[in-house]
């Protein structure tokens, strides 16, 4: 699914070793008013990524047979870092207390509910969260990602429920009620290859595809062509014996299965984005981009960007009043 190329490593994917500096969170009763959403220093694509992802799977609710719970929350996790990294980010996030906010969404749960990136999450309802690697404990990828989701698991849910932070060496407690919308945990990779995928429960998209993309209309079709293959269950489809695998993938009935799981990802992507607000057609134009770049590698799991773009447009055309 998504874009074709060379494989990304897990600990790529989880290891996320962007600086980020402690004591940026005021110890004020109100929450600071920002025009760009609020994160700390270093994590403003994080940021980005996190507030398009909330408004496309806010306002897509209605295409999502099994709604999920909305926060807003972006969190950092000490098992997220390389051993070796893991000193500076405890003195910086004090990740040794709990997982860290580093961004917030604006107009969302957690920033209503006055969090602030810096924040550190303590426990949840009064229960304290799994706990994490410990500092000198070696990477594990696996155990990173599970734990990550672990905490997500606690925090993501249908309800209102009091959060316990740590604030500038201050505890603080916040209430959070969540809102609903479309499944997929958005999670930005610190990773130079040009890629993007979801796996079923997840979207990754790496920086150093977010960083080729020219607006938010070009992010937005990204993340909602991925989301929407989450929503529609294709990482089922494509782990089916009806899939192969290796060089046959692409290929005869295989082939024909890959290439319709991407119309219909297109197909809802460009719904996901009208919704929004976003336009699928600027957005879709990426692909000529990547066509030039990626070559058959792209054309063969996908049709061709002029293809693609046409679909999309014909969609648009369908929403658009006569």
């Amino acid at each position: 699914m998504s874009l074709p190329v060379a494989p990304i490593l897990i600990a790529a994917l989880l290891s996320l070793v962007a600086a980020a500096a402690p004591g940026m969170a005021q110890a004020t009763a109100a929450p600071a008013v920002h025009t760009t959403p609020p994160a700390l220093p270093g994590r403003e694509e994080d940021a980005r990524v996190a507030t398009i992802a909330y408004r496309l799977a806010r306002t897509g609710v209605a295409r999502c047979p099994v709604p999920a719970p909305l926060t807003g929350l972006v969190l950092q996790h000490l098992s997220q870092f390389q051993a070796a990294d893991r000193p500076g980010m405890i003195a910086a996030l004090a990740l040794d207390r709990g997982p860290a906010v580093i961004a917030v969404v604006l107009g969302s749960p957690a920033a209503d509910a006055g969090v602030r990136p810096g924040d550190v999450l303590l426990a949840v309802d009064a229960a304290p969260l799994p706990p994490d690697s410990a500092a000198t404990a070696p990477f594990d990828a696996a155990q990173a990602r599970a734990h990550a989701d672990a905490v997500l698991d606690r925090v993501e849910r249908a309800s209102t429920y009091r959060l316990a932070l740590l604030r500038d060496g201050r505890d603080v407690a916040a209430t959070l009620t969540t809102r609903p919308g479309c499944p997929s945990r958005v999670h930005l990779a610190r990773s130079n290859q040009r890629n993007a995928f979801a796996d079923g429960a997840h979207v990754f998209l790496t920086t150093g595809l977010f960083g080729t993309l020219r607006s938010d209309d070009e992010r937005a079709f990204i993340l909602a062509h991925e989301m929407a293959h989450n929503i529609l269950g294709h990482a089922a489809v494509m782990r089916s014996g009806a899939v192969k695998r290796g060089l046959g993938r692409t290929l005869g009935h295989s082939g024909a299965i890959v290439r319709g799981t991407e119309r219909d990802a297109d197909a809802l992507a460009a719904t996901l984005m009208l919704d929004a607000g976003f336009d699928p057609v600027a957005g879709a134009q990426l692909l000529r981009r990547l066509d030039t770049d990626l070559g058959l590698a792209l054309l063969a799991a996908h049709d061709g960007a002029g293809t693609r773009i046409a679909s999309i447009r014909a969609i648009v055309a369908a929403r658009t009043p006569q």
